[in-house]
């Protein structure tokens, strides 16, 4: 058996994610589901996606629209305290303090998380494309990480970066490099994390349900350290629009970009 819930389990809050994860665990279990004594914590994230062994799991919507829906049972997406539709997240675009960046002229470098992320590199690229950046002028360079990317924006190394809100927030608690960067704007909501099982069809229901009382049963302090609010059931084609919107990216990558991206998806 697997699990993990690693999309926001930054190490300031890891001992809270376990925390859930145990009333979590306990929800799942009275409904019939054996469930792992603890989460998985593995930097092979894919390899914890695809695995046949997962109970629970949690990924990027990108990944999800792009190909993971087809091998997995979405049961819904979190709700986070960010000022959205419950299930729904966004990215803040952020730049050293006190630069201005207009989008259209912007140049680079841009820094992102990964080459598979909706809210840091998908979302950036569109923010750029719809302002009509000349995208074969722009530079990308990869960090490996949300708070990597907020590091390098504060200390200069790089001019632009999309930052989802969730992980914007908890780097306004436990980065003091968060202060040293301006939000100059933020992309529109799109469907957040998706929570996931390699589990049967049938045991979709059960699964939703034990988050969904998992998430009202937590301490209003645990709910807080976690900044989850509750849960949302949805559907594998709620997701589409994710994937509409990357082909639409695609079409407009430069050649540079592409390249990376394409030699990213190879090493994967």
């Amino acid at each position: 058996m697997l699990a993990g819930l690693p999309m926001y389990d930054w190490p300031e809050i890891s001992a809270a994610t376990d925390a859930f994860w145990n009333v979590l665990a306990d929800s799942l279990r009275r409904r019939g589901i054996d469930a792992p004594k603890t989460l998985a914590r593995q930097d092979d994230l894919a390899a914890m996606w695809y695995s046949p062994d997962l109970v629970f799991g949690q990924t990027c919507a990108l990944p999800f629209a792009m190909d993971l829906h087809a091998h997995v049972r979405l049961i819904g997406s979190p709700a986070y305290d960010i000022g959205c539709a419950p299930g729904c997240y966004y990215s803040l675009l952020i730049v050293p303090k006190g630069r201005s960046t207009d989008l259209a002229s912007f140049r680079g470098p841009a820094v992102i998380n990964e080459f598979s992320s909706q809210s840091g590199f998908a979302t950036l690229m569109l923010s750029l494309i719809t302002a009509g950046t000349d995208m074969s002028e722009v530079e990308v360079d990869t960090s490996g990480a949300h708070r990597a990317s907020i590091e390098a924006v504060a200390n200069g190394r790089a001019q632009l970066a999309a930052i989802d809100a969730v992980s914007f927030k908890l780097a306004q608690r436990y980065m003091p490099e968060a202060a040293a960067v301006d939000v100059i704007g933020c992309t529109r909501p799109t469907p957040g994390m998706a929570l996931i099982s390699a589990l049967p069809a049938r045991s979709t229901d059960a699964l939703a349900a034990a988050f969904d009382e998992a998430a009202n049963m937590i301490s209003p302090s645990l709910r807080g350290e976690l900044l989850l609010t509750g849960f949302l059931r949805r559907k594998a084609q709620d997701y589409a629009g994710v994937a509409s919107d990357w082909r639409s990216i695609e079409a407009h990558l430069p050649p540079k970009i592409a390249y990376s991206l394409k030699s990213f998806a190879m090493r994967r």
